[in-house]
């Protein structure tokens, strides 16, 4: 279940790069699963310190971190991570 295709495609990948959501983990063992980490609060701050480093070191030496391709944006309020329901902006009863 996880992320809606739909979901990931409009509104996690956004285009892909820096615009794609840093929050985003493709399941290890079932590859086009999707789920969303934002909301999970030992993988948050995790995530966010590796984003925040990314972003200094490459200001820090003069290159523009958003055109380096790696996942840096934020791009909606989370979900939580379910494995077993499908969750996304269009889908009914979302969190």
């Amino acid at each position: 279940m996880a992320l809606t295709l739909k979901q990931v495609q409009d509104v996690c990948m956004l285009g892909g790069g820096s615009s794609q959501c840093r929050y985003l983990a493709e399941d290890e063992s079932s590859t086009g699963k999707f789920y969303c980490l934002k909301l999970v609060s030992t993988q948050k701050p995790e995530i966010d310190a590796e984003v925040d480093d990314f972003i200094k070191k490459h200001k820090d030496r003069g290159v523009d971190p958003y055109s380096m391709g790696m996942p840096l944006s934020n791009n909606c309020s989370g979900y939580l991570l379910l494995k077993s329901k499908m969750q996304g902006y269009d889908v009914d009863g979302k969190p």
